[in-house]
């Protein structure tokens, strides 16, 4: 039975990683969706170094971005329902890991009938997870495309920018918008 309990832990686990990195890159996809960014700002030490408007190149390359992050978010939606389903899951099979084996300072008990329910438990988020896996091969390729614009966008910006280097880039679409960076967790912000 340790067996069963390890596939079904596996399984839960490698669900629920899935499950928070496509939702970390649909969040992440949301937050970049801008309409029609003007500026890119190089940031050092959260200070900006330069700011520039885009050139066309860089500007399709963005477009591209956030059109395939927007088929991201579109691709995650039925995701949703496969969270929803292995909340409910997850939490009536810790329940019943509770049921199964009950021990006091003389004997262990098992409780054949919860260990049954568990099996079949375990069945189903099998079945769950193989009904959505469409969705996660997806998730994975579009990410993997992703990935790639990304690169070349990057890539792009990479070869203008400033000779000093610099800490990260932050595309600013509002001329009134503040930049933000991170220095040791602490968010700072500056006024551009």
């Amino acid at each position: 039975m340790k067996f069963q309990q390890s596939l079904t832990f596996t399984l839960l686990s490698a669900a629920m990683a899935v499950t928070l990195g496509c939702t970390a890159q649909a969040d992440t996809a949301a937050a970049h969706s801008t309409a029609k960014p003007a500026q890119v700002a190089f940031i050092k030490n959260c200070k900006v170094i330069q700011q520039r408007a885009m050139t066309a190149d860089e500007f399709a390359a963005y477009q591209r971005l956030e059109a395939v992050e927007l088929e991201m978010e579109q691709l995650h939606l039925p995701m949703k329902a496969f969270e929803a389903e292995m909340e409910q899951h997850s939490e009536r099979m810790a329940e019943l890991s509770d049921l199964v084996h009950q021990e006091d300072d003389h004997s262990i008990r098992i409780d054949k009938a919860k260990m049954a329910e568990q099996h079949k438990l375990a069945e189903e988020i099998h079945e769950i997870t193989e009904r959505h896996r469409p969705h996660f091969a997806a998730l994975e390729q579009k990410g993997n495309e992703i990935s790639e614009i990304a690169d070349d966008f990057s890539d792009l910006l990479e070869k203008s920018a400033p000779a000093g280097g610099f800490d990260h880039i932050q595309v600013i679409s509002d001329s009134g918008k503040t930049t933000e960076c991170y220095d040791n967790g602490i968010k700072l912000i500056s006024r551009n």
